[in-house]
Order: structure tokens, then sequence, then C-alpha cells
């Protein structure tokens, strides 16, 4: 008894003991493992480090301040329509800028904040060259409405999108159907009206102006002072009153008037396209 006794007392204690070896050998290589993880870490990020100033300070001095890449040409397109000085005004653009500097994306925003600037497109041309592309709003009617900054009732124009134009100093005139009857619209370049009436007779303005009716069709005023019908008048005194929908069918209708009219040999004075059905139509004299 005593014999078995003391031999499992004596395994037992050589096994703690044992056990305790390894758990303080685990603990050194654990801390072994930090400490050179540590170290390798610390070396990767002073490199990393390193690498990054080294990379700027080349771009600095090979692009960035290098005066080869110093902006001296400014290219406009469509020439002669806008200035170079108010290119450069609105865009915050001036000679000897760094090309690999300049913002193209906040450059090109700039510029569609001009009224006659429809989109723009802005490229580098190195070394020295930027190239600014330009779409022009196109201005189809005119108006005459209360400048919000002026308190006057001037002329505008307003292209397809109802953005409002101011006419450029100098320009003769173009011939265009004048818009009536909002006399209370206040106006201002840059401005995009939404008076749903303003947009519809602006698409039956296109729509008449890709059909045939455009050779017989020649707008003169637009009048807008019904809220639930547009009446436009032509040229030769002629009337045309449409619905603010169904623009095409009022188109097929109206041509299928015309066809009549000539047919008779006779010349239309009013024609009323409100009406679903029948299209009351009156003749000169």
């Amino acid at each position: 008894m005593n014999r078995r006794h003391r031999t499992r007392t004596r395994q037992k204690q050589i096994n703690i003991l044992h056990t305790k070896t390894q758990k303080r050998h685990s603990q050194k290589q654990v801390t072994q493992v930090v400490v050179w993880g540590s170290l390798v870490l610390a070396m990767v990020a002073v490199v990393g480090v390193g690498l990054h100033f080294g990379i700027n300070l080349l771009l600095n001095e090979t692009l960035y301040t290098n005066p080869r890449y110093n902006l001296s040409e400014i290219d406009i397109e469509p020439r002669g329509r806008f200035t170079e000085y108010l290119i450069r005004q609105s865009a915050h653009l001036d000679k000897g800028q760094n090309l690999w500097t300049l913002n193209l994306p906040q450059i090109t925003k700039d510029l569609e904040t001009l009224p006659y600037v429809s989109s723009a497109k802005v490229e580098r041309h190195f070394p020295d060259k930027l190239t600014i592309l330009i779409h022009e709003r196109v201005p189809v009617v005119k108006i005459v409405g209360l400048n919000s900054d002026l308190g006057t009732r001037e002329l505008f124009y307003l292209d397809r999108d109802r953005y409002v134009l101011k006419p450029r100093e100098n320009e003769t005139p173009p011939v265009l159907p004048e818009i009536i009857g909002l006399t209370n619209a206040e106006l201002e370049p840059g401005l995009q009206l939404d008076q749903s009436s303003l947009s519809r007779a602006l698409e039956i303005l296109d729509a008449i102006d890709h059909s045939k009716l455009h050779t017989t069709i020649d707008i003169r005023t637009i009048n807008l002072s019904d809220p639930l019908s547009i009446t436009m008048t032509t040229t030769q005194d002629m009337s045309i009153r449409f619905q603010l929908d169904c623009i095409d069918e009022q188109l097929r209708r109206l041509k299928q008037v015309f066809d009549y009219a000539d047919n008779l040999q006779r010349t239309v004075r009013t024609v009323d396209l409100t009406p679903n059905r029948n299209v009351p139509v009156t003749f000169s004299e």
C-alpha cells in the first residue's frame, strides 16, 4: 500500500512540474513572437513613411513644381463666342498654374454655371496646354420679364430646357417667337423656369420644327395666359390653339387641316385643336 501511494505521489509531482515548465516555455515563445512581430511592423511602418515622403518629393520635383508643365495656352472651342478672360475668370484659371495640379472636374463645374453654357469638357494637353470644349445654350424663344436684380422689365431669351439667357452685348437680335402671358415672371440669367405650360409650348415648337409643318408654320407669338391651353400666332396672323398634351396627335390633325385647305385652295385663319373630336376651323375671306 505504501509503495503504491509513494509511486503515485511521485508521478503526480513529476507531471505537475512538467506542466509548469511547458507553460513557462510557451509564454516565453509567445513573448518573443510578439516582440519580433512588433519590430517587423515598426520597420514596415518606417519604410512605408519613408517611401511616402520619397515618392511625394519625387513627384513634387518632377511634376507639381516643374516649370515645364506651367499653363501657357488655353484653347477654347467654339472660338469667338466665349472670351478667354471670361473663361479664366469663371474657372479660376491663371497662366503659370501647373497642369498636374488643376482640378478638372471643378473647372468643368464652374464653367457650367455660365448662363450660355449647356455643358463643358476640359482636357489637359501636356506639357502646357488646356483645351476647353463648350456646348452652348441656343435661344429658341424670347420673353419680356422682370429682372429680379434690377426690378426692371427687360428682354431675355430661353433655350429648349427653359434656361434664361441674357442677350449678348452688340449682338444682332435673332428673330424668335415671343412668349406672352407670363406677365409676372421674374427672370435671371441662368435660372430655369418651371412653368408646365411653358415646357409644353417648347415641346410643341420643337415638334413643329422637326416635322413637315415647319415649312407651313412660322410662329410669331406663344400665348400662355390660359392655364388649360396654348395659343400660337404665326407671322401670317393664323391662330392655332393647342391642348397641353397629346402633341403628336394634334400635329397630325393640324396637318390634315392644312391638306384640306390646300385642296380647297383656301387660307386657314384659326384652328382649335382642343376638342377631342372635330376641329373648329375658320378661313380667311
